[in-house]
């Protein structure tokens, strides 16, 4: 797009990250200028920042991620698989013990990459700073929110960084700074009030070190195992990454944290819902030591509530939302955050001193349907645990119940698996779960599951082969055995 069919002036960005590179991709389209703040160091390659812990960590990229991505940088997925990044077919490629059933394995275009957080940070990194009307700064920490002389629009932000402090004017100021946002706190003192929050306390630590892959490996692309809440706080994930190189992620509830020395990994590893993984890794050669990260809680933010907030401010990623990690969607609301950022901003009217009122607010509520849905589908599972703090709905545990018996039926039946797929790959919203004849399939086998017990109609004990292992014209179709 060029500078004379941009309508605004400039914008800034609190955060360098994920969330913050992917708002200034789409900043830089509408925008004059758009300036990227940073407080941390940007590392020269692909390598873990001191602010972003969580980079030691499996990371996912779900489809609808996975889309973004490819629309803002075209090419830049295929580029990533010439440097040794997969794209996968989740429904082929992923050996999945979910709530204690393993997924039915099938052909079913659920697409995915399986890349290291630090190497696709550091790609990403590096188309935005080719952009030539966005500037990267580091070092640099934000110190306030400014607002215009009537005090209803935020009309910059007050930063100190290796030249001291100063003032910088902008028509946009975008929050994606994370789990640490100052925004709360900004608001308040401000008089906005106070920010309406959610929270499901998990007390979730993860442990993670790479391996050397296997040479000749190609049983799974991805491996994971989630036992049955509450009979079990752990869980476990191996995942093909760049470098020929497997990342693995101990998961535990409640403070049950994998320890961080060789053998506390590897007993920890040992004691998950089944020992595949620990026969998995147990003869691998390790490439890091165990690295340990805690979340104490999922935090949902509700900006769309507030009664009165600043124009020329959003918020999104995880200073929106911070999810439970386990269910790999952080990355994905990032980016569908972002894209909604571009299309708000693409019908908006405006001046060069900044979009219209009600831009904000606007922006905010719809953020609040994507996050919305992964907010119910991790929360309704995190709260079937009773140490889980958090509030609970009326009906909470009919719809586990009827949740739970929804994964065991994806076990055994690759139709109900695919609309599971596209609800959680944010390819449709819950409506998918509503079609007519996954709701009918869903309808039986919860009547089943009153007359016969679980192990009889579901897959609880054997990791599936991948498709084509299975031989015969029918492998790997859609065939329902429920």
């Amino acid at each position: 797009m060029s500078s004379q069919t941009r309508k605004f002036g400039q914008a800034v960005v609190i955060g360098g990250s994920i969330a913050g590179l992917l708002s200034a991709r789409v900043l830089s389209e509408h925008f004059e200028k758009v300036i990227v703040l940073e407080r941390d160091p940007f590392p020269s390659g692909p390598e873990t920042r001191k602010g972003a812990p969580q980079g030691h960590h499996v990371h996912a990229l779900l489809e609808a991620g996975l889309k973004v991505l490819e629309e803002l940088f075209p090419g830049m997925p295929r580029e990533m698989e010439g440097e040794g990044v997969e794209r996968i077919d989740m429904a082929r490629d992923a050996a999945w013990l979910q709530s204690g059933s393993w997924k039915t394995r099938y052909e079913g275009n659920v697409e995915s990459i399986l890349v290291s957080r630090p190497f696709l940070e550091w790609k990403v990194r590096g188309r935005v700073a080719a952009l030539p009307n966005v500037e990267l700064r580091q070092g640099i920490s934000v110190e306030q929110l400014r607002l215009d002389a009537a005090r209803t629009r935020v009309s910059g932000v007050k930063v100190k960084g290796p030249e001291g402090e100063q003032v910088l004017d902008s028509a946009l100021v975008v929050d994606a700074s994370g789990r640490g946002s100052r925004t709360p706190q900004w608001l308040e003192a401000l008089g906005f009030g106070t920010v309406p929050q959610e929270q499901v306390r998990i007390d979730m630590g993860y442990t993670s070190r790479f391996y050397e892959r296997p040479a000749g490996f190609d049983a799974w692309k991805i491996l994971v195992i989630n036992g049955r809440a509450p009979e079990t706080r752990r869980s476990g994930f191996i995942s093909n990454v760049e470098g020929n190189r497997w990342i693995v992620s101990l998961n535990g509830y409640f403070g049950d944290h994998a320890p961080v020395d060789d053998q506390g990994f590897l007993e920890f590893a040992r004691r998950l819902p089944t020992p595949h993984l620990y026969e998995y890794i147990r003869q691998a050669r390790p490439l890091t030591p165990p690295s340990l990260h805690k979340i104490s809680a999922s935090r949902w933010l509700h900006y769309e509530r507030m009664a009165r907030m600043p124009e020329g401010l959003v918020l999104l990623g995880d200073s929106v939302c911070s999810l439970n990690p386990v269910f790999g969607q952080g990355m994905t609301v990032a980016a569908l955050g972002a894209k909604l950022l571009g299309d708000t901003l693409s019908r908006a009217r405006g001046t060069p001193s900044g979009p219209p009122l009600e831009l904000t607010r606007r922006f905010q509520k719809d953020l609040g349907k994507i996050v919305g849905l992964c907010w119910f589908l991790t929360t309704t599972q995190d709260l079937a645990y009773p140490e889980a703090e958090g509030h609970r709905k009326p009906g909470l545990k009919f719809l586990q119940w009827s949740f739970n018996n929804m994964i065991d039926l994806t076990s055994v039946d690759a139709h109900a698996c695919q609309r599971f797929y596209d609800v959680l790959h944010m390819r449709k919203g819950l409506e998918g779960l509503l079609d007519p004849g996954f709701a009918r399939a869903l309808l039986t086998y919860n009547l089943k599951s009153l007359l016969v017990p679980r192990a009889r109609r579901a897959n609880l004990d054997t990791l599936p082969p991948h498709p084509s292992a299975r031989g015969g014209k029918d492998a790997g179709r859609m065939d329902s055995a429920a």
